[in-house]
């Protein structure tokens, strides 16, 4: 039996507690960057070795009273030099794909909760419900009324 069939039926309001929102699954959504990309080559092992026995060789005849710290600091100063040479990068662009993960659209549907004889209920609502405070016309059962 429905409401319109029996409008001598008593109708309640029953105070609306809560109000929550159901969306559909997250998208992504995706777009195309142009990226500048800096690659370098690997460091220069066999120029480090040269460059730190040099070094060292010069440290060592330039250092007067301090030969041993000049011999190490030439020892790594070259080996330093030495690592970096013929060492290239290339710069270039590519396309990079960028990614992110949005909410859905507008509602699938609202979970409202209403109490009603000390009792709370919830009902899902396809069109916007009324607020937390406002009220929703319920039978003596408490179930909402069809509109």
């Amino acid at each position: 039996m429905n409401f319109a069939s029996a409008p001598r039926r008593r109708l309640y309001q029953a105070p609306v507690t809560s109000v929550h929102a159901v969306l559909g699954p997250p998208e992504q959504r995706c777009w195309v960057e142009r990226q500048e990309v800096v690659e370098r080559e690997e460091p220069n092992v066999k120029g480090a070795i040269i460059g730190g026995i040099l070094g060292g060789i010069l440290g060592h005849h330039v250092g007067g009273s301090h030969e041993g710290a000049a011999t190490a600091g030439g020892a790594i100063a070259g080996a330093a030099i030495g690592s970096q040479v013929g060492r290239d990068s290339d710069v270039y662009s590519r396309d990079v794909q960028r990614c992110r993960t949005v909410p859905s659209g507008p509602p699938e549907f609202w979970e409202v909760t209403y109490n009603f004889h000390g009792y709370d209920h919830v009902i899902q609502m396809n069109s916007p419900p009324p607020a937390p405070g406002s009220t929703i016309t319920v039978n003596r059962d408490g179930e909402p009324r069809r509109q």
